[in-house]
């Protein structure tokens, strides 16, 4: 990286965890889908997640916690590309932010 760049500073924390979850929404060929999987980190506007689906940046995808009885509704912003060590993960980005995973974070 160049002296002169910096790269952007994040808007939050990110917080390493194993949350079980189910994942929920409708590919792009228009099949529905739904996963059991786990969040691999979160942050006060997102998370990272493992998933066997190939979720495309802009697909709105809903998560339920198995350990809550809530879920929130959340947009893809990033997939990993296939072949590389982010492949199967994917980042999200709250609709509606909220701490429906349960993790505190400070103000």
């Amino acid at each position: 990286m160049s002296p002169n760049l910096v790269p952007p500073l994040r808007r939050s924390t990110r917080v390493r965890v194993r949350i079980p979850v189910i994942i929920t929404g409708v590919l792009p060929d228009g099949t529905a889908f739904t996963e059991e999987t786990y969040v691999l980190s979160v942050s006060r506007f997102g998370a990272k997640l493992k998933t066997g689906y190939s979720l495309q940046p802009g697909m709105e995808i809903r998560l339920r916690s198995k350990a809550r009885p809530e879920d929130a509704l959340f947009h893809v912003v990033w997939a990993g590309q296939e072949g590389t060590f982010r492949t199967g993960e994917v980042g999200v980005q709250y609709v509606k932010v909220s701490n429906f995973l349960g993790v505190a974070f400070p103000e």
